[in-house]
């Protein structure tokens, strides 16, 4: 966490840590894996919650916990602009990050790939690298 300002230090330290490091091919270790990213996507969301900073809903879209679908929302100018957000877990998981698509945004930025695909290779990854949910926090913080 070096280098990480006060302020996201103190959003990651309120998370339970991921400790069971397992990918979708692994068995019983990966359920493991998936209570703890549940368990941390729960306690982010009530912290986001109890500080008025909601900006997320995901929920894994197959009992393997392998593709997750939901939304996302920024407001500005009090307007509420809302997405659709999907993304598979890769089969080389943790040691791969998900990508992120944002299918709405299909090349409206230069931080977006075919398919509303989000950039990781020098906006998220070195996070992503780290704790996926991080990359999750870290993409709330970049975009509010």
């Amino acid at each position: 966490m070096e280098g990480w300002d006060p302020s996201t230090k103190s959003t990651l330290t309120q998370i339970p840590l991921l400790t069971t490091k397992a990918g979708p091919r692994d068995g019983a270790p990966w359920t493991q894996r998936l209570k703890e990213e549940y368990k941390a996507l729960i306690a982010y969301t009530q912290m986001n919650k109890s500080n008025d900073n909601d900006w997320f809903r995901i929920s894994a879209a197959n009992p393997e916990g392998t593709r997750w679908t939901g939304k996302c929302w920024y407001v500005h100018n009090l307007l509420k602009y809302e997405f659709d957000l999907q993304f598979d877990i890769p089969i080389t998981y943790p040691a791969t990050a998900p990508e992120l698509e944002l299918p709405q945004l299909d090349g409206k930025t230069q931080k977006m790939y075919r398919g509303g695909k989000i950039c990781l290779t020098v906006h998220f990854k070195p996070l992503w690298a780290k704790n996926w949910i991080g990359g999750i926090i870290l993409l709330g913080i970049c975009g509010n």
